[in-house]
């Protein structure tokens, strides 16, 4: 049973090798993959450029939120404020301080 066992494994990888082997021997000195390659990396980098400035704004636009909340007693409801806070940062919870002073909440 065992013997059976081995051999069915060591076919697969034998064949899972071959397999590798031609796909990879496919890519070496294909210019198609350096342009790819290269593009992905650029698109990658700007991506995370813009994706911290988000993602800083929203952090600092939620500590806000919680200051404005907890030390100074400003009362905005919850969910609201901290997905707008989320999504525009300051200048979204800006926005609801605005809103709460002309008493929409």
């Amino acid at each position: 049973m065992f013997l059976v066992t081995d051999a069915i494994v060591t076919e697969t990888t034998n064949s899972l090798k071959e397999k590798a082997v031609t796909t990879a021997t496919g890519l070496i000195n294909n210019p198609k993959v350096l342009i790819f390659g290269i593009i992905f990396i650029i698109l990658a980098v700007i991506i995370l450029f813009f994706l911290k400035n988000i993602l800083l704004n929203s952090i600092v636009g939620v500590v806000g939120f919680l200051v404005c909340n907890f030390i100074l007693g400003i009362k905005l409801p919850i969910w609201a404020t901290i997905v707008v806070s989320a999504i525009f940062g300051v200048a979204g919870l800006g926005s609801m301080l605005i809103l709460k002073f002309f008493g929409v909440f």
